[in-house]
Protein backbone atom coordinates (compact mmCIF):
# COMPACT_ATOMS: atom_id res chain seq x y z
CA UNK A 1 0.00 0.00 0.00
CA UNK A 2 2.92 1.97 0.80
CA UNK A 3 4.38 1.38 -2.73
CA UNK A 4 1.20 2.43 -4.65
CA UNK A 5 0.90 5.67 -2.47
CA UNK A 6 4.54 6.63 -2.94
CA UNK A 7 3.97 6.21 -6.50
CA UNK A 8 1.06 8.04 -7.18
CA UNK A 9 2.49 10.47 -4.94
CA UNK A 10 5.41 10.62 -7.52
CA UNK A 11 3.07 10.60 -10.77
CA UNK A 12 1.02 12.97 -9.43
CA UNK A 13 3.64 15.54 -8.85
CA UNK A 14 5.03 15.10 -12.08
CA UNK A 15 1.36 15.53 -13.81
CA UNK A 16 1.29 18.86 -12.06
CA UNK A 17 4.59 20.10 -12.88
CA UNK A 18 3.93 19.34 -16.84
CA UNK A 19 0.31 21.60 -16.00
CA UNK A 20 2.53 24.48 -14.61
CA UNK A 21 4.70 24.06 -17.93
CA UNK A 22 2.02 23.47 -20.25
CA UNK A 23 0.28 26.65 -18.54
CA UNK A 24 3.86 28.78 -18.79
CA UNK A 25 4.52 28.05 -22.38
CA UNK A 26 1.21 28.50 -23.32
CA UNK A 27 1.40 32.09 -21.81
CA UNK A 28 4.74 32.42 -23.92
CA UNK A 29 3.57 31.79 -26.92
CA UNK A 30 0.70 33.91 -26.30
CA UNK A 31 3.12 37.33 -25.24
CA UNK A 32 5.59 37.16 -27.98
CA UNK A 33 5.52 38.40 -31.41
CA UNK A 34 8.16 35.95 -32.61
CA UNK A 35 6.75 33.53 -35.13
CA UNK A 36 9.12 31.16 -34.59
CA UNK A 37 9.09 31.16 -30.74
CA UNK A 38 5.58 31.40 -30.70
CA UNK A 39 5.73 27.70 -32.72
CA UNK A 40 8.55 26.51 -30.23
CA UNK A 41 6.86 27.87 -27.51
CA UNK A 42 3.33 25.86 -28.00
CA UNK A 43 5.29 22.98 -29.67
CA UNK A 44 6.85 22.42 -25.52
CA UNK A 45 3.11 23.47 -24.38
CA UNK A 46 1.67 20.80 -26.82
CA UNK A 47 4.72 18.22 -25.18
CA UNK A 48 3.51 18.99 -21.30
CA UNK A 49 -0.28 17.92 -22.19
CA UNK A 50 0.92 14.65 -24.15
CA UNK A 51 3.40 13.82 -20.71
CA UNK A 52 0.71 14.68 -18.56
CA UNK A 53 -1.87 12.17 -20.82
CA UNK A 54 0.79 9.53 -20.35
CA UNK A 55 1.40 10.01 -16.78
CA UNK A 56 -2.50 9.72 -15.87
CA UNK A 57 -2.77 6.67 -18.12
CA UNK A 58 0.06 5.21 -16.07
CA UNK A 59 -1.86 6.09 -12.99
CA UNK A 60 -5.35 5.15 -14.97
CA UNK A 61 -7.05 8.44 -13.76
CA UNK A 62 -9.14 9.68 -15.91
CA UNK A 63 -8.12 13.41 -17.67
CA UNK A 64 -9.87 15.69 -15.77
CA UNK A 65 -9.93 19.68 -15.19
CA UNK A 66 -6.80 20.70 -14.24
CA UNK A 67 -7.93 24.00 -13.34
CA UNK A 68 -7.08 22.44 -9.18
CA UNK A 69 -3.71 22.29 -10.01
CA UNK A 70 -1.23 25.42 -8.19
CA UNK A 71 -0.32 28.23 -9.83
CA UNK A 72 1.75 27.63 -12.75
CA UNK A 73 5.33 28.27 -11.74
CA UNK A 74 6.01 30.82 -14.67
CA UNK A 75 3.12 33.15 -14.07
CA UNK A 76 4.98 35.79 -11.82
CA UNK A 77 8.03 35.82 -14.70
CA UNK A 78 5.18 36.88 -17.62
CA UNK A 79 3.66 39.86 -15.96
CA UNK A 80 4.05 43.11 -17.95
CA UNK A 81 5.61 43.92 -21.02
CA UNK A 82 8.11 41.50 -21.67
CA UNK A 83 10.97 41.47 -24.99
CA UNK A 84 11.26 38.10 -26.57
CA UNK A 85 14.41 37.78 -24.94
CA UNK A 86 12.88 38.55 -21.56
CA UNK A 87 10.38 35.91 -22.38
CA UNK A 88 13.28 33.13 -23.30
CA UNK A 89 15.02 33.91 -20.26
CA UNK A 90 11.33 32.90 -18.68
CA UNK A 91 11.04 29.64 -19.56
CA UNK A 92 14.75 28.78 -19.48
CA UNK A 93 13.91 29.62 -15.83
CA UNK A 94 10.84 26.96 -16.01
CA UNK A 95 12.34 24.69 -18.00
CA UNK A 96 15.75 24.36 -15.74
CA UNK A 97 12.86 23.93 -12.57
CA UNK A 98 10.93 21.18 -13.91
CA UNK A 99 14.00 19.32 -15.38
CA UNK A 100 15.16 19.64 -11.43
CA UNK A 101 11.55 18.14 -9.99
CA UNK A 102 11.95 15.12 -12.73
CA UNK A 103 15.54 14.52 -11.29
CA UNK A 104 14.83 14.55 -8.05
CA UNK A 105 11.30 11.95 -8.96
CA UNK A 106 13.99 10.03 -10.69
CA UNK A 107 15.38 9.20 -8.26
CA UNK A 108 12.86 8.65 -5.74
CA UNK A 109 10.88 5.88 -8.51
CA UNK A 110 14.04 4.24 -9.33
CA UNK A 111 12.48 0.97 -7.58
CA UNK A 112 9.93 0.94 -9.19
CA UNK A 113 8.52 -1.33 -11.98
CA UNK A 114 10.87 -0.49 -14.97
CA UNK A 115 7.82 0.75 -17.58
CA UNK A 116 7.11 3.64 -14.69
CA UNK A 117 10.51 4.68 -14.82
CA UNK A 118 11.47 4.06 -18.41
CA UNK A 119 8.54 6.63 -19.64
CA UNK A 120 9.27 9.21 -16.70
CA UNK A 121 12.92 9.17 -17.79
CA UNK A 122 12.01 8.94 -21.79
CA UNK A 123 10.11 12.55 -20.65
CA UNK A 124 12.90 13.95 -18.47
CA UNK A 125 15.42 13.44 -21.76
CA UNK A 126 12.85 14.74 -24.25
CA UNK A 127 12.66 18.22 -21.70
CA UNK A 128 16.50 18.28 -21.53
CA UNK A 129 16.55 18.27 -25.39
CA UNK A 130 14.25 21.42 -25.22
CA UNK A 131 16.14 22.93 -23.06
Amino acid sequence: MQFQQTTDKNIQFLIEANYQRMMSYEQAAFLTNEPSFKEFYQARADESEANMQQLQLLLNIQESNQQHLAEPIGNHLFHGKKSPIKILESVKTIEKTICNWYKTVIKEIAGLPREIVDLVEHQYKALTQAQ
